[in-house]
């Protein structure tokens, strides 16, 4: 065995061993961002909360409406013409204008337009709550998203490591081969792995590139702008949950301002069994005489009584009612598992770094030594990384569970920043 060789490529391989999971380099017209920044991003481009912001807008018009003091306008009315008396055959003789001038005012009683400013204010809040919990779900697919492309981008750093360890041990083994120390199978062997790294490289560039651009999309961001993200994988997965105490979670509060608009869909439905009044005042003139009258117009409540809406408002209060009381039971035991596994995800990534990770460090010495010693062959020092490979990789993806159950707990109680 040549030793300088053999040290030069355990060297390398021990580098493999124990990698180092690297910051991805951005060029300069890229625009790194932090999971902060990227949720803030959201809150300003993401298309489903422009869409439900604009919804939210939307709901203001029927508020305004409701504001006026009186549900419908005045009604002017005007009536004129002339006066004549029979006079000779084609010439009518004129004697005068009649003129009528009124105008006439509806006015709703029941409690009608109480109620209806009750409904437009709660289907404000409906939609302000709707706009809160699409907030609460888009910025979990965009946290979720993000971590996906960061675990993406440190797998691809531990493939481009172990891409350039099994380069280095490819080269040494043919030198080594060349001057007679090992056989051609181990050739074979080192260009194998190197293969297959190689493959895994290109597919982590691909897996990478899809979470960045599936983060876009999120963002809205065309394709021509720069992405790039920024942050740490370790400290995203073991960060606190700042749960919020006795705030309803928007979903809730969504149904609560639904129950309420229904509420008072349904006093608006049971007051339709008073009538409209409408009251007015009018000037008339025939010929010299001129006269002022008062108008009261009242229609008589003996076919429509408003039952449609008062039955159909009574059963959506039931039904939201039953909603509302199952929805909160839901949320309850959503939070309580997103919480265990939570817990269990930062067990797992616990059990790992105690006693796992430090086994690496021993397998690479007791490998160096072994090979050193001529008591372990390429084949099965290659097998030695490979199985510490994978251990990395399933550190990292244990890492990737944990941050996306501390998001899933975030979602659940409506605590994402």
């Amino acid at each position: 065995m040549h030793l300088p060789s053999a040290v030069a490529a355990i060297g390398l391989a021990a580098a493999l061993l124990l990698p180092r999971v690297a910051a991805a380099q951005s060029s300069p017209a890229e625009t790194a961002l932090t999971l902060e920044e990227a949720l803030a991003l959201a809150r300003q481009r993401a298309p489903a909360l422009l869409d439900a912001a604009g919804r939210a807008a939307e709901a203001q018009g029927p508020v305004a409406a409701a504001a006026s003091l009186l549900n419908d306008n005045p009604t002017f009315q005007l009536q004129a013409g002339p006066r004549s008396d029979p006079g000779s055959p084609g010439h009518p003789a004129t004697r005068g204008l009649d003129l009528s001038v009124g105008i006439s005012q509806a006015f709703e009683l029941g409690g009608k337009g109480g109620a209806r400013r009750e409904s437009a204010r709660a289907g404000l809040e409906l939609e302000t709550a709707h706009h809160r919990d699409a907030e609460r779900r888009v910025l979990g697919d965009v946290a979720a998203r993000f971590l996906q492309a960061l675990h993406a981008r440190e797998r691809l750093n531990l493939a481009r490591e172990a891409e350039a360890a099994a380069r280095d041990t490819a080269s040494a083994t043919q030198r080594r081969f060349e001057a007679g120390d090992v056989p051609v199978v181990d050739v074979n062997v080192a260009r194998v792995a190197l293969a297959r790294v190689r493959a895994e490289v290109a597919v982590a560039e691909g897996e990478e590139a899809v979470q960045l651009h599936q983060l876009r999309a999120m963002l809205g961001l065309p394709l021509a702008h720069p992405l790039a993200i920024r942050g740490e994988l370790r400290r995203l997965a073991l960060q606190p949950v700042m749960e919020a105490t006795g705030v309803a979670r928007p979903d809730i509060a969504a149904l609560e301002a639904e129950l309420a608009q229904a509420d008072a869909d349904r006093r608006l439905g049971r007051a339709g069994a008073w009538p409209d009044v409408t009251a007015g005042f009018m000037y008339s003139r025939e010929i010299d005489e001129v006269a002022y009258l008062g108008t009261l117009s009242v229609p008589l409540p003996l076919f429509d009584r408003g039952d449609s809406a008062r039955v159909a408002g009574e059963a959506r209060v039931r039904r939201l009612q039953s909603l509302l009381a199952t929805a909160r039971t839901e949320v309850d035991v959503q939070v309580e598992a997103a919480r265990v596994q939570h817990r269990k995800r930062l067990e797992a990534v616990a059990l790992l770094e105690a006693d796992a990770l430090p086994l690496l460090t021993d397998n690479e010495n007791l490998a160096r030594r072994s090979y050193e010693a001529g008591e372990m062959g390429l084949a099965e020092f290659l097998l030695v990384r490979r199985d510490t490979l994978e251990a990395r990789a399933a550190y990292l993806d244990s890492l990737l569970q944990a941050a996306l159950a501390r998001v899933q707990l975030a979602v659940e109680t409506g605590v994402l920043p």
